[in-house]
């Protein structure tokens, strides 16, 4: 087992001047943003055990008073920085580019008032763009976005974290096929849970666990509240302990991660799926929200087309 996770999902705040569809935080407990004092408390406790990198993320990180501080102040310990954003506090997201040394900026563009606003600020900064990959997707749009020559353009598979969010979603092999047989890879990504198929060329170590929690990465919300990753944040259930006040051995030998560090085999019924072979079975949290069990197929693969 890794002594530490390669990066840290983290929160500062919860608070968003949006409110999209496919957000996976809608029914998360409201949390105050995390002070800039606690984030350097943590930031020097991740430092320690050797934590490389620091994925900002929420809430709409911007929002924040202190996010430029908090990026500068990580960077300057060491960290890798990537944030990720919906782009509406272009101000914010321009000083951070002016003045942050190797952090990644992303910015999600899924409608066309957001490209038309952003065009500029993509000519201008390059940063990484995200689109959530849907049924209905404008596809010239991404046509669109590609000609702006952003930093690294990005599919992402969509999330289903609400009881009525499955019927906007399309199991995992048909994303992956219509990704990649209708994009240049070059040119464009895909995102989605290892808990599909693993990257086990950059970390090998997935090729034995369920999915990435509690192998690669942890989840971190602003109260300093830990979990196995961001997708069971307010679950009282899945809470490891507190990056703040709890010793991290403790956190990181909680048995709640057991289940996400155990894998055989895929047990999703579908045995005829063109990937059943090499995918671990999906998203845990998705299987437990839908289902109830972590163990369950994964909801988004199980629909009837």
């Amino acid at each position: 087992m890794k002594k530490t996770p390669d990066y840290i999902q983290f929160y500062p705040t919860l608070r968003c001047n949006r409110a999209c569809e496919f957000c996976f935080n809608k029914e998360m407990p409201f949390v105050p943003d995390m002070p800039l004092e606690s984030f350097r408390t943590m930031l020097n406790r991740l430092n320690r055990i050797g934590v490389k990198t620091i994925d900002i993320i929420g809430g709409e990180p911007t929002l924040h008073r202190d996010i430029i501080t908090i990026i500068q102040e990580a960077e300057q310990i060491g960290f890798n920085v990537n944030l990720s954003s919906n782009g509406t506090n272009t101000e914010t997201l321009s000083r951070i580019l002016a003045t942050a040394g190797k952090t990644m900026v992303g910015i999600s563009i899924n409608d066309r008032e957001t490209l038309a606003r952003l065009k500029k600020f993509i000519k201008k900064h390059k940063p990484v763009v995200k689109t959530v990959f849907t049924a209905g997707m404008d596809h010239r749009m991404v046509e669109e976005i590609l000609a702006l020559q952003p930093k690294k353009f990005y599919l992402l598979y969509q999330d289903a974290m609400g009881a009525n969010d499955l019927a906007g979603t399309q199991p995992f092999p048909l994303f992956l096929t219509e990704c990649r047989d209708k994009r240049d890879p070059s040119i464009v990504d895909t995102v989605y849970c290892s808990g599909f198929l693993p990257d086990t060329n950059n970390h090998p170590e997935l090729s034995s666990v369920r999915c990435p929690a509690g192998t690669t990465k942890l989840g971190v919300m602003p109260d300093g509240s830990v979990y196995p990753c961001n997708l069971f944040f307010g679950r009282p259930e899945f809470r490891l302990g507190n990056i703040l006040t709890d010793a991290f051995d403790m956190i990181w030998s909680n048995r709640l991660l057991d289940f996400f560090r155990t894998f055989s085999r895929n047990t999703c019924p579908q045995a005829s799926c063109p990937i059943h072979d090499t995918c671990h079975g999906g998203c845990p949290a998705h299987s437990l929200i839908h289902s109830g069990s972590l163990s369950a197929p994964e909801p988004r693969c199980m629909q009837v087309r």
